[in-house]
């Protein structure tokens, strides 16, 4: 369902909407910090979709009998919040707050897609501090 987030305060920064203040922060953090950081660059497919060939069988909504479904399953996409290049490496910034309803499965997808990318070095932010922390490990990095 991809619900709306939590307690979020919406606001615009450097020409760009935010979902959020600790988004701003981040954002704000890193290009203070001189990274080439970019928000909410890309979608990333991490389940391809698909034209199913089994017979799959649910209930259909009006009728409450059950209905053959075959039509395409579409991708399922996650979307990360921060993106940028970092001596070879593709930086990924995922900021929390609190965690929605699909968060976790697409967590575990995007962990998959990330083992097909080891050039990607992925941080999960929850607060300033953890920003601070990943820095110091991005600026570690050598190429």
């Amino acid at each position: 369902m991809n619900k709306k987030i939590k307690n979020a305060t919406t606001l615009e920064y450097d020409g760009i909407q935010f979902k959020s203040k600790l988004e701003k922060m981040v954002y704000s953090t890193l290009k203070d910090k001189g990274f080439p950081v970019k928000y909410e660059p890309e979608k990333i497919v991490i389940f391809k979709g698909f034209k199913p060939t089994i017979p799959f069988y649910d209930k259909n909504s009006a009728t409450k009998l059950l209905k053959l479904q075959m039509k395409k399953l579409i991708d399922v996409t996650y979307t990360p919040d921060f993106m940028f290049e970092h001596q070879g490496h593709t930086i990924i910034i995922e900021v929390k707050g609190f965690i929605n309803d699909t968060f976790p499965i697409k967590k575990k997808l995007f962990r998959a897609w990330l083992e097909d990318h080891p050039e990607s070095i992925y941080f999960e932010i929850y607060s300033k501090k953890q920003l601070l922390q990943a820095i110091e490990i991005i600026n570690e990095i050598k190429d």
